[in-house]
């Protein structure tokens, strides 16, 4: 029994560590240069930020700084990512954005202990549609939530289809 015990609990705590998926992934996502990031603080942004950019690699990228986003939308708009049709379409003639990540950071509630999610929707600035989705849990920092997301986005839009579960070994960045 203690064999079997030794084994299980293992187990168990793996999977509790949390998982991450892509819910989905449009090709355009990958046309996109000129981003924003909507509804975190402002460390966390940068986190994210440079999350994408490492998981990107060569890719031309540019994010819009936050005080330029918070011109045009208030900064309690900002963190809480709101968004209307005419905000949007600001966004995009103003600054040039091609494309907003719609970030939701919280603490689930319905789970025992500090189980955070991510909750990230890339949506396209000029028509509005969401051309990709992603969701993060586990006990981790806030730093493994933002490279699992933005891994899982690029993995799906690759190959289709993404889901790792924690812990994972570190890595650098997927081939683009």
């Amino acid at each position: 029994m203690a064999v079997v015990g030794a084994v299980m609990i293992p187990a168990f705590l793996a999977g509790c560590e949390g998982n991450t998926r892509a819910v989905f992934t449009k090709p355009e996502l990958i046309s996109y240069e000129r981003l924003a990031v909507l509804g975190l603080d402002p460390e966390q942004e940068q986190i994210f930020m440079a999350a994408y950019v490492k998981t990107f690699v060569g890719k031309p990228i540019t994010f819009v700084e936050r005080g330029e986003l918070a011109k045009i939308i208030g900064e309690q708009d900002l963190l809480q990512g709101r968004l209307n049709d005419s905000t949007r379409a600001r966004i995009k003639q103003i600054l040039g954005v091609e494309a907003l990540f719609l970030c939701n950071y919280y603490k689930d509630d319905d789970r025992p202990g500090k189980l955070m999610k991510l909750r990230v929707r890339v949506v396209d600035s000029e028509t509005g549609a969401i051309v990709g989705s992603a969701l993060t849990e586990t006990f981790l920092r806030f730093d493994n939530h933002a490279q699992a997301a933005v891994e899982a986005l690029k993995k799906d839009l690759l190959g289709g289809g993404y889901h790792r579960s924690y812990p994972y070994p570190e890595q650098g960045p997927a081939p683009m």
